[in-house]
């Protein structure tokens, strides 16, 4: 069967059984082709034994791992046909797959694509906003994964606007002026998924809040490229839809799942929020230990076949991601075929998609692992990372946020809504029966006020223009003999931007418990903010932290000398850094004249509260350290005469 019998066929057309032997037909015709055509291919059927005379169905052919393509090169043309080279997305350091079309694999690919987006879209052209930098589309001979996805859409488009300029920031300008010039015409946006996110939706709302709105109601947006930045942001596709309608109106949204190695057999979003797959590609859910078929809802590797491919042996290749095939045929959308949704990376996977490579790329740091948004950790990490999570006793969050810390965004210092959870702990901490009972308790809570974390702001946030966040993941190792020290670490942590993870003093402090239950109530109601707090208990044990400080992009370590050593036999990565507090002693100096003249003037009431400060300085967390002085030393000519008065008013308040 040739392409142009399937490509005249409306997408979403046949059953599970006409399909199928459509497939067959296409996909033997194409392993025939490329076994001839490509000697690499060959040798590797060869190596597996295909035998063509065996095969009944495409779901039997040998299927080639996209890895292959970054390692081979792989094409069945040759190289005077060859008038593109597509490269998958990668981050610095990754190898790419180098995908090789030739004219009629081109305008096949363009064929299908044409096919499928009109059913979600309309036939009509429509004015197009592109949700990127115009820069993107460089080499017209060589495109990575991003630029092929620009292009690509961009034939839906009668006339195009980039809605980015070079350096990523909205032409706000040039979007009021296009959507002034189409107000009466639908139009459609087109961008990758974090990008969308990061560069115009909060732009967007940052707009609105000042007054500026743009009406996007008649608007159709397809975005694709990854979801892993985002869902790091504790941001889901409903969450996702409503604020992007709450931002601009738009409500037609779709999501679509590809990949370079296949360009053109794209996966659309129907409007029941399913992956749809089409006459001209199919999927497949395979288990890990024998790569046999999965039942419907259970979850496999995926594998993904596509008719088009005719220039490269790209027809049937096994996926680094994990799916599960929800249905077939009988989607309430309408559409006839298999619909199914991603879970995420397969373990140790290269992270691929367009946006998540471009959001690494920005970050400088690669993150290699996708989790499955139940939380079902276990399959997606090694067993000795599972065995250490299984060690630690989790206070607040839980294996899962440790797991997930790695992907979370830094915040912005001081970000508005931190500053709100904050200010309402602080109304708990002063208000609730039990914690008035402790004072420190009560000074953490004062400390919270948000007068008081207004003055922070405006001590180290000196310039109203730039833009501080958090250095990424911050991990805590809390004094033992300080209950309320691990707050202050915490949410001085929290409020620089970070995400969190504070190993608690192991001795059961009252007060630590108070918080913790606090905090918790707190938490239910900034459900945002759950992912950035971990609070943990756990022994001594090395192992757990060579395991935390390899999560960690910021450790503050609190205790002696012999401590930091200590925990300093846990390496950090290359670009992490280090805070400590070290063994220090403190001291006090009173000047005898002037303490003996005050208390000439008021007695009772000034040399009670000198004895009453330095009481709490000195014997309320005893630490012997920076707040507690070792060493009093006097200075004046009445030194006997202040001393004597000191100490006996100081035994006063201890006594009592």
């Amino acid at each position: 069967m040739q392409f142009e019998d399937i490509v005249n066929i409306p997408p979403y057309s046949l059953d599970r059984n006409d399909k199928g032997k459509l497939l067959t037909d296409r996909l033997c015709s194409l392993t025939d082709l490329h076994m001839k055509e490509c000697q690499e291919y060959a040798s590797i059927l060869e190596a597996c034994g295909y035998d063509r005379r065996i095969i009944s169905s495409y779901k039997q052919l040998p299927f080639l791992p996209v890895r292959l393509f970054k390692d081979l090169k792989l094409k069945s043309v040759p190289d005077s046909e060859v008038i593109k080279t597509m490269t998958s997305s990668g981050t610095s350091g990754q190898s790419v797959s180098r995908i090789y079309l030739n004219k009629l694999t081109a305008t096949n690919q363009q064929k299908a694509m044409v096919k499928i987006v009109s059913d979600f879209t309309g036939s009509s052209r429509m004015p197009m906003v592109i949700i990127d930098c115009p820069s993107v589309i460089k080499d017209r001979n060589m495109f990575s994964a991003r630029g092929a996805g620009i292009l690509g859409f961009s034939i839906f488009g009668s006339k195009k606007f980039y809605a980015l300029n070079d350096e990523m920031k909205l032409d706000v300008e040039g979007m009021q002026n296009f959507l002034k010039q189409h107000r009466d015409e639908n139009i459609l946006l087109f961008g990758f998924t974090f990008m969308i996110w990061q560069y115009f939706y909060r732009e967007l709302k940052r707009l609105k809040e000042e007054g500026i709105s743009f009406d996007l109601s008649r608007g159709v947006l397809i975005h694709g490229g990854g979801w892993k930045k985002l869902q790091s942001e504790a941001v889901g596709r409903e969450e996702f839809h409503k604020l992007l309608k709450a931002s601009c109106g738009i409500s037609r949204i779709h999501d679509y799942y590809g990949m370079v190695e296949q360009t053109g057999c794209i996966y659309m979003e129907c409007e029941c929020g399913h992956l749809h797959a089409s006459i001209f590609s199919d999927v497949i859910a395979r288990r890990a230990v024998d790569f046999s078929e999965c039942e419907i809802g259970e979850p496999g590797i995926l594998q993904v076949v596509s008719t088009i491919p005719e220039s490269y042996p790209g027809h049937s290749l096994l996926t680094e991601d994990e799916g599960v095939i929800l249905g077939e045929d009988d989607c309430p959308c309408g559409r006839k075929g298999k619909y199914f949704k991603i879970i995420g990376r397969l373990k140790k996977a290269e992270i691929r998609g367009c946006s998540d490579t471009f959001a690494a790329d920005r970050d400088s740091q690669v993150v290699n692992k996708q989790y499955d948004e139940k939380g079902d950790i276990d399959s997606f990490i090694r067993d000795d990372v599972v065995k250490e999570l299984n060690k630690i006793s989790f206070l607040i969050g839980s294996e899962d946020n440790i797991v997930k810390l790695s992907a979370l965004s830094p915040k912005p210092a001081f970000e508005e809504r931190v500053i709100a959870f904050l200010e309402t702990l602080s109304a708990k901490l002063m208000k609730d029966a039990e914690a008035r009972q402790y004072p420190d308790i009560v000074t953490l809570g004062f400390w919270l006020r948000r007068a008081s974390l207004d003055k922070m702001r405006k001590r180290f946030i000196t310039d109203s223009d730039g833009n501080y966040v958090g250095r990424g993941v911050a991990f805590h190792i809390a004094p033992s003999n300080v209950p309320v020290n691990f707050a202050y670490s915490l949410f001085t942590g929290l409020l620089c931007g970070n995400a969190n993870i504070v190993r608690v003093p192991s001795k059961d402090f009252v007060q630590v418990r108070v918080i913790i239950r606090l905090l918790s109530e707190c938490l239910e109601e900034y459900q945002e903010i759950k992912p950035y707090i971990t609070l943990v208990r756990y022994n001594r044990e090395k192992e757990i932290n060579d395991f935390l400080s390899a999560h960690c992009d910021l450790r503050i370590i609190w205790g002696g000398d012999q401590t930091i050593e200590e925990i300093r036999r846990s390496p950090l990565r290359a670009r992490a850094t280090e805070i400590t507090f070290a063994d220090r002693y403190s001291l006090a100096v009173i000047d005898a004249d002037s303490y003996m003249h005050e208390t000439e003037n008021d007695l009772e009431r000034y040399s009670r509260r000198i004895a009453s400060d330095f009481y709490n300085d000195t014997y309320l967390s005893d630490q012997n350290a920076c707040t507690s002085p070792r060493l009093v030393v006097w200075h004046g000519k009445r030194k006997e005469e202040a001393k004597r008065l000191f100490w006996n008013r100081l035994h006063d308040v201890v006594e009592k």
